[in-house]
């Protein structure tokens, strides 16, 4: 069997059609592996997004705190000027020698 012209030609676009095949396939597995990937940062990135609203809220609950402790203080400083103001001091009882 002797090759002749028509059989490269025939065998030649063979050849160039398997190739444009495995990059064709080769662009669908980036493709496929990119979405993926896409995918898994987006989560990341979710998942980064409710720690973050979660600690903001426990600093706002911190904050709300302290300004309650600070009021409470304010209010215990206020009524323990009341009490000195209306209850006389305690005279000592002098002792003799």
């Amino acid at each position: 069997m002797t090759l002749e012209p028509g059989h490269f030609i025939t065998l030649s676009l063979a050849g160039v059609a398997v190739i444009i095949w495995l990059v064709r396939l080769e662009g669908r597995v980036n493709g496929k592996a990119t979405t993926d990937q896409v995918a898994a940062v987006s989560a990341q990135i979710g998942t980064t997004a409710a720690v973050v609203a979660t600690l903001q809220a426990k600093d706002a609950s911190h904050d709300n705190t302290r300004d309650e402790v600070i009021r409470l203080q304010e209010q215990i400083k206020h009524l323990t000027d009341l009490i000195e103001r209306l209850l006389p001091l305690p005279t000592r009882r002098k002792t003799t020698p």
